[in-house]
């Protein structure tokens, strides 16, 4: 497996979103051990930095700032690439489902237009204060003349000894999203990785713990 773009996130280090939020939630990414202290007096902010631009932004409904960007070589151009991401969520307050999602941003230079092509299936109803794990596998491939990325994807909930009932999928064909332009060497559209709550209360809590961009 080669990797090509991934958030630095872990077990051991999530991104973390949730709260009182009914809404689509982003996940972000950390600078690498090398850029720890981007940003800091002195020091390069990360749009100044070639070749990181925005890291450790978090997108937005209207910015998607902070993605996985995709890179236009010939290694992805007309070929099969993944998307995975995975991670975990719990309530406290309430029992709602959760939403998690890969989506594109078609026009990153401007207002976001996303288009989901991992996810974007609600779970069964948690259990107070019973984690559920999930995982999203996209498998995709990207034509540059139709401007059209195609695939499929799977996902799958785990929940914990007693809790949710589990659920998934897989091979499931996503709507190809069109309109994706290639814009030169670099990158011209990016990934994002969220997630909803049902019903936003204070008790609810989801972490990312992967989110990769690969070939294999």
């Amino acid at each position: 497996m080669s990797i090509i773009s991934q958030y630095e996130v872990s077990y051991s280090n999530p991104s973390t979103v949730g709260g009182a939020s009914g809404v689509d939630q982003y996940f972000n990414g950390y600078p690498g051990a090398g850029l720890w202290n981007v940003g800091a007096q002195g020091m390069q902010t990360s749009a100044q930095l070639v070749g990181f631009p925005n890291i450790g932004s978090v997108p937005t409904a209207t910015s998607s700032a902070g993605s996985i960007q995709m890179p236009q070589f010939p290694g992805l151009n007309g070929a099969r690439f993944k998307l995975i991401a995975s991670g975990y969520a719990t309530a406290s307050a309430s029992t709602p489902t959760i939403t998690p999602f890969i989506s594109v941003d078609s026009t990153p230079s401007t207002t976001a237009t996303y288009g989901v092509v991992g996810g974007g299936v609600a779970s069964n109803a948690t259990v107070s204060n019973k984690a559920v794990a999930w995982n999203i596998v996209s498998e995709l491939f990207y034509s540059p003349i139709a401007g059209t990325l195609a695939g499929y994807m799977s996902y799958h909930f785990a929940n914990a000894a007693s809790g949710g009932t589990d659920k998934g999928a897989v091979l499931t064909i996503i709507t190809p999203v069109t309109g994706l332009a290639a814009q030169g060497p670099g990158s011209s559209f990016g990934f994002v990785c969220g997630i909803q709550f049902s019903a936003g209360t204070t008790g609810n809590s989801a972490k990312l713990t992967q989110f990769q961009l690969y070939q294999d």
